[in-house]
């Protein structure tokens, strides 16, 4: 908590509170309000930049639970609602993830290109397929320059946009 000022601070919280409670609000509504709040996502979309792909060890999705975790200090309860995947499930991602590289991401290349993680809220189409196609079509990214950006191969990266394609029809 900052010193400065935190006085002032808390007399406006609990003047606030205060008022709320005079206009008929419970404690358990402002309660709600105050963690609803708390819970709202920044403005800016939340983007995993495309170098975290760069290493042979990580899935698309440990990759960006890694990253979320580490570099951007996300709680699994915030990464989910970010993806529409589990909590629980994303901690064992994240432990397996961590099993197979140790260390934090160093994102030292600057690309133009970075994945939002809301992409991933489509459950439909798995991880991969999802980064892929957003690729492709946003960027216009041929299957060869999505393949080294992803680290994987040319062929893979054609099967998992045509998956992806058959899927969403």
């Amino acid at each position: 908590m900052p010193k400065e000022g935190s006085e002032a601070i808390e007399k406006r919280v609990l003047s606030t509170i205060s008022y709320l409670k005079e206009q008929g609000f419970t404690s358990e509504q402002i309660s709600k309000l105050i963690n609803e709040l708390l819970e709202l996502p920044s403005k800016e979309e939340t983007k995993v930049p495309i170098s975290v792909f760069k290493n042979d060890y990580l899935s698309s999705l440990e990759n960006i639970v890694k990253y979320l975790r580490e570099n951007l200090l996300l709680s699994f309860k915030q990464i989910a609602s970010l993806t529409n995947r589990n909590e629980i499930a994303l901690a064992v991602t994240y432990r397996n993830a961590k099993k197979k590289m140790e260390a934090k991401f160093v994102v030292e290349e600057i690309s133009p290109y970075s994945i939002p993680v809301s992409i991933l809220k489509d459950r439909n189409i798995s991880v991969l397929e999802n980064i892929a196609s957003y690729l492709k079509d946003t960027f216009s990214l041929n299957y060869h320059s999505i393949a080294v950006l992803l680290n994987r191969d040319d062929r893979t990266i054609w099967t998992v946009y045509q998956r992806a394609k058959k899927k969403r029809k």
